[in-house]
């Protein structure tokens, strides 16, 4: 279940685009651009969402399109706290900003009308992405991450509505060749239906 201090936190937090910016902002001692996303908080997201890694962008002024532009900022810890992500509309970006603490990281993201969408929370252990919590506009997820010799083996995830009714439970099963490289993905449901959702090819 979804801790209420989560949800308070996202209502507190909605208006408050513009003073968040300019903190964080004066934080950034240099950034990084790629044409797609690059850096990842959760592990294999890439494989997860059925994306790929984004291409690095050297000078923004040759970039045709802000569509999928994104601009990394980092801090003096060499710690993203800014992520502007282009979206369809040109010259107009989703901000997400990132705060770190010893085990957590939360991150806030609003679209480009400088409306909240979402609070996640990220609880590490020895380095490690354990338990995840969002709460955004039309409902919420919880994680949990389990690991076997150092490697990622299972994600269960809960996802609740509004009210905070538990409206589906899935996990993300990982297998893995005998190098430790990732094989497969699958999703899975507490009905017995499964798909692969990532495999590798071969060679690779």
């Amino acid at each position: 279940m979804i801790e209420g201090s989560l949800r308070t936190e996202f209502e507190a937090l909605k208006n408050d685009f513009e003073s968040i910016r300019q903190q964080i902002e004066a934080e950034v001692v240099k950034t990084e651009s790629y044409k797609g996303e690059f850096y990842e908080l959760t592990p294999y997201s890439y494989q997860r969402n059925g994306f790929k890694q984004g291409k690095p962008v050297k000078r923004l002024d040759t970039v045709k399109s802000t569509k999928n532009l994104c601009i990394y900022g980092f801090n003096a810890f060499d710690q993203i706290i800014e992520v502007k992500t282009g979206c369809s509309i040109e010259n107009q970006f989703y901000h997400t900003f990132l705060y770190y603490t010893d085990n957590l990281v939360k991150s806030v993201s609003y679209d480009n009308g400088k409306h909240l969408m979402n609070v996640c929370h990220y609880f590490f252990e020895n380095g490690k992405l354990k338990r995840l919590l969002l709460c955004g506009t039309y409902g919420s997820r919880e994680e949990f991450y389990t690991y076997e010799e150092n490697l990622l083996t299972h994600i269960e995830i809960k996802q609740y509505d509004g009210l905070g009714k538990n409206v589906g439970v899935m996990a993300h099963l990982f297998q893995y060749q005998d190098d430790g490289a990732l094989e497969s993905i699958t999703k899975s449901f507490p009905n017995g239906y499964s798909e692969i959702i990532y495999k590798a090819k071969k060679g690779c």
